[in-house]
């Protein structure tokens, strides 16, 4: 070829400026991007969040690239299907592929708009495929050159081509080798100017374990599944120096299940404390006691995020999230009384409530020592047991997670009564701080 074969990753997010937002590179798109590196291939990362629709447009064309990767989630439905339709007309001889979570559960909705969807965890799969892709010199239309049983997580229909590979979840060992993600393609001052005016920091997003055992009601996992790996805290800290490096100063662990292996908490722990970086993180409500509390504010953690959903013991039983009310107190009271600050996640309206155990909620949320409080409808995200059991839901629609006092199917709540409970809640929640 006369020039270096070229992939671009798209992440087709574009700012919203809702107060719910919080901004991070895309660690998915850096990820492949490593990967792709590391087999000597030329790869940008369109990460549209400060962008506008015109700017992506003419980067992509003066780029010029053989491979088009975008990630789909539910929430970028539409954007991802409209990247498809400008790919095919302003790129028209450039491979066309989706991946995420998304095209991961519904791959067959994807197949008319893209020539190949990659499926569940990609880091490999779609790297080798991409090189094989180049060294057979191969086309849209001439993808049986290359051993397309082969990759993983592979699924498409081209032409003669039919292709339904099963996906996979890489091991610990597998995990360990891969390369840190790849961050330099990224506009690091954007986000931390919007991290400073938010908070004051400037916050990054980093995962130390992969998947998570449990299966709560309305949770989706279709990428990293139930499989809980932890990865190599050697590793871990490496990319943490490379994140300061960055400019960086504070952590967001995205990890599902970060305080789920107590032993490996107590070991990040050791190793953070001291390095002057701050970190928050999302926990569940079990196995939280006064000395793991104590040893994470030590280490610098600032924030724990919990998602106690719901003041009833009856809808959470009904969310499965196989922990009480009581865990949720206690774990409030150890995180509060260590001098972690502790926001909650609650969800209101959920399928088989009453108003009554709505209002068992909202008390149960200004009852506790809290730093912040969200409430949310419930959001059926496809692949959940909660989305395979209301109806009337439209699997195709963009949902926009700002709009908290919306559903997506049909609810036997009134929506108004809900948004005035939860005004309500949260005029008392604020009066309530200023008191503290």
């Amino acid at each position: 070829m006369d020039k270096a074969p070229k992939v671009a990753i798209v992440f087709p997010y574009f700012r919203t400026r809702s107060p719910m937002e919080m901004l991070f590179p895309p660690l998915g798109a850096a990820s492949l991007a490593a990967q792709l590196r590391r087999l000597s291939l030329e790869v940008k990362i369109i990460d549209c969040t400060f962008s506008t629709w015109r700017q992506v447009q003419n980067a992509l064309r003066d780029y010029q690239p053989e491979i088009v990767g975008v990630y789909c989630m539910i929430t970028l439905t539409r954007n991802t299907f409209r990247f498809a339709r400008w790919v095919r007309s302003g790129l028209p001889g450039s491979l066309l592929v989706a991946g995420g979570p998304l095209a991961t559960l519904y791959p067959d909705r994807f197949a008319a708009d893209f020539d190949a969807v990659f499926r569940g965890e990609s880091d490999l799969s779609f790297p080798h495929f991409c090189r094989d892709f180049f060294n057979q010199n191969a086309t849209r239309s001439t993808l049986e050159k290359l051993p397309l049983h082969t990759y993983a997580g592979l699924y498409l229909r081209n032409g003669g081509s039919a292709v339904d590979n099963p996906v996979v979840h890489h091991s610990r060992q597998e995990i360990a080798g891969f390369p840190l993600p790849d961050r330099s393609g990224f506009d690091h001052s954007s986000y931390q100017r919007e991290w400073m005016r938010r908070d004051g920091t400037k916050t990054t997003s980093i995962l130390t374990t992969l998947g998570c055992p449990f299966n709560c009601d309305f949770c989706s996992k279709p990428v990293f599944g139930n499989v809980f790996r932890r990865r190599n805290l050697d590793t871990v800290f490496e990319e943490i120096e490379q994140i300061r490096s960055l400019g960086y100063d504070s952590l967001w662990i995205a990890d599902d299940s970060f305080t789920l292996d107590l032993s490996f908490l107590e070991q990040f722990c050791e190793r953070i404390a001291g390095r002057k970086i701050a970190w928050s993180c999302l926990s569940r409500a079990t196995g939280i006691d006064r000395d793991i509390a104590e040893r994470m504010r030590k280490a610098g953690c600032r924030r724990v995020y919990l998602g106690l959903e719901t003041g009833s013991p009856e809808t959470l039983k009904r969310m499965n999230k196989r922990a009480t009310l009581d865990d949720g107190i206690r774990a409030v009271n150890e995180f509060h009384a260590a001098g972690i600050e502790v926001a909650a996640f609650f969800i209101v309206g959920y399928p088989g409530e009453t108003e009554s155990t709505v209002e068992e909620t909202f008390r149960f949320a200004l009852s506790l020592p809290l730093d912040d409080i969200s409430f949310n409808v419930p959001f059926p995200l496809p692949g959940s047991a909660l989305f395979d059991r209301v109806s009337g839901v439209d699997p195709s629609k963009d949902w926009r997670m700002e709009n908290d006092v919306s559903f997506v199917y049909r609810s036997e709540f009134d929506p108004a009564w809900l948004r005035r409970g939860i005004n309500r809640t949260m005029r008392a929640f604020k009066e309530k701080k200023k008191k503290d």
